[in-house]
């Protein structure tokens, strides 16, 4: 049997496409977490508002969505044109696309943890954060939504794409992100550490939470933060796919985990596991059952 000998032979696809190829089998594994995810949110949180049933449906179709696009963008380089140079040498549509929607999808949810941030505060710097906040999330989403059309509309090769516009683009966009998400983490660590009530169990509890938006708001950004330094160290090949493919799924996998550990206090208190008395505050809905409006809103 005579061997394929593909023509793209002279090309290092470990530095090019090879990325794209590890980024959708990590989304693949992370997409998997998400479906687990959303199956256990719709089982256990049935009480919640419609809105926000609505915005994980919304998160989790737009997830899958991306996981698609780029699963087919991939298809096309390494099955439909295999051993095509020519085609190896541009970015099509379904990977640009999925620049678009991973914005969307970043956008959303970190609009709804501004929000939580908003409705945990009290006082006259209550509107502080989310004012000084939501442009950057807007900026993100247009950036995003620039960074795709641009590309489409003039030149989706990959040394254009490498270029000193759409490298700033991309930095600027990696880099909102980033700093969205930490200085969400922050505020969210920062309440809750205010609302320490005296119960020992209690407390313990916002430790975990704590904990939980530690690990879930700093995921997104270390990938946002990778993607930076990708594009600054190794501007002239596809490295960043590598880190910025699966940001869509761990900021669908962020939003999941952040609403799915409200679970915990609530077993541990119908289970006896708690201080039956109930802190006065804001904070006492950590405590409550998921169909809390407060938590569900």
């Amino acid at each position: 049997m005579a061997l394929i000998e593909p023509a793209s032979a002279g090309i290092n696809l470990s530095t090019s496409w090879g990325s794209a190829l590890a980024a959708v089998f990590v989304s693949l594994v992370f997409y998997g977490v998400s479906i687990l995810q959303t199956f256990i949110y719709y089982e256990r949180y049935s009480k919640d508002t419609v809105i926000l049933k609505s915005l994980v449906a919304f998160v989790f179709v737009l997830d899958t969505l991306h996981t698609f696009l780029i699963s087919a963008g991939v298809w096309q380089y390494f099955v439909v044109h295999f051993g095509d140079d020519t085609f190896l040498m541009y970015t099509h549509a379904p990977l640009l696309i999925s620049i678009t929607v991973t914005s969307i999808v970043s956008s959303a949810v970190q609009s709804f943890f501004i929000y939580r941030i908003w409705f945990l505060t009290q006082g006259r710097f209550k509107w502080v954060l989310p004012t000084v906040l939501m442009p950057f999330v807007v900026a993100q989403l247009v950036l995003g939504i620039f960074y795709t059309v641009t590309t489409m509309a003039f030149d989706t090769s990959v040394g254009a794409i490498s270029g000193p516009l759409l490298t700033t683009v991309g930095d600027g966009l990696n880099g909102v992100a980033m700093t969205v998400d930490i200085t969400i983490t922050i505020a969210l660590c920062t309440l809750l550490t205010m609302g320490r009530t005296g119960f020992h169990d209690t407390d313990r509890m916002l430790l975990r939470l704590i904990l939980i938006s530690v690990n879930t708001g700093l995921s997104s950004a270390v990938f946002a933060f990778l993607s930076v330094i990708s594009i600054v160290v190794s501007p002239n090949n596809l490295l960043v796919t590598a880190f910025y493919y699966p940001l869509c799924t761990v900021y669908c996998n962020t939003l999941l985990a952040s609403l799915n550990a409200r679970s915990v206090a609530y077993l541990r208190r119908k289970l006896g596991l708690m201080d039956q008395r109930v802190p006065r505050g804001r904070f006492a809905i950590l405590e409550r059952p998921a169909s809390n409006a407060a938590w569900a809103s």
